[in-house]
């Protein structure tokens, strides 16, 4: 049983290390070739990293025409989306494993 609980979490674990790994190459391109986006969204912003998620959220890395932009902003959402798969696989998980053990 605890095995079925440590894969899943081992494996969100790590998509997410990537994660902080892709939000800082996005910070980075954003910071050497796009400054004024980058001060845009350092001043509208309380936390920096909220407004990067929800810049390559919503994909206007596409409208810059940077391809080493939009490639480290691919990246970064699909191992959000990956992250939130292996989530859902690990609380399924968690959930089913407690519900079902035996006496």
């Amino acid at each position: 049983m605890p095995l079925l609980i440590v894969i899943p979490f081992a494996a969100f674990a790590c998509w997410v290390l990537g994660q902080f790994y892709a939000m800082r190459q996005v910070r980075r391109v954003l910071a050497n070739k796009h400054p004024n986006v980058w001060r845009e969204l350092s001043s509208k912003s309380f936390f920096i990293d909220n407004a990067v998620l929800n810049f390559v959220w919503k994909k206007r890395d596409r409208s810059l025409g940077d391809p080493e932009l939009t490639t480290v902003a691919d990246r970064m959402r699909k191992l959000q989306f990956v992250a939130i798969g292996v989530w859902l696989i690990y609380m399924v998980t968690l959930f089913t494993t407690f519900g079902s053990s035996k006496p």
